[in-house]
């Protein structure tokens, strides 16, 4: 019973995803949406950083705000990220160019990722503007939207 219970919950989490799928790159970066299945079976409520593109290197995981990313020892040193948020209230994640939540801001929404941050830039709204985010994370808070 509890078996075919999971089963129906999953399956009508993955349905559900599929009907509110964004498809839509964001701000000055190209973030990418992992299939509707993929991210349904992946989502666990954490945002994630590596130290190199494409998921490599050292890892680190968030599961709330940090107001400074040395508490994992990765500030300044991600070029990849996935927001794996549960979908819902507060499911993006705003990336800061410095600590304390200041500087620049990008908004990764639920779902996507950046797997090479050499090509993406923050937007320019506040210092850090315009730079790549390769290596310039220093912060990042979940937010209601993007």
């Amino acid at each position: 019973m509890l078996m075919n219970r999971g089963k129906s919950l999953l399956t009508a989490a993955v349905f559900a995803a599929a009907l509110v799928a964004p498809t839509t790159a964001y701000a000055a970066g190209t973030a990418e949406t992992a299939p509707a299945s993929e991210r349904a079976v992946a989502a666990d409520g954490n945002l994630y950083a590596w130290e190199h593109s494409w998921k490599g290197g050292r890892q680190a995981a968030w599961f709330g705000d940090s107001s400074n990313w040395s508490d994992r020892n990765m500030r300044n040193q991600a070029s990849s990220v996935d927001n794996q948020g549960y979908a819902g209230a507060y499911d993006d994640v705003r990336l800061y160019w410095d600590a304390g939540y200041g500087g620049a801001s990008y908004c990764l929404a639920n779902g996507h990722y950046l797997m090479d941050m050499r090509y993406d830039y923050f937007p320019n709204n506040g210092a850090g503007g315009g730079q790549a985010m390769n290596d310039n994370i220093s912060s990042h808070r979940w937010v209601n939207s993007c």
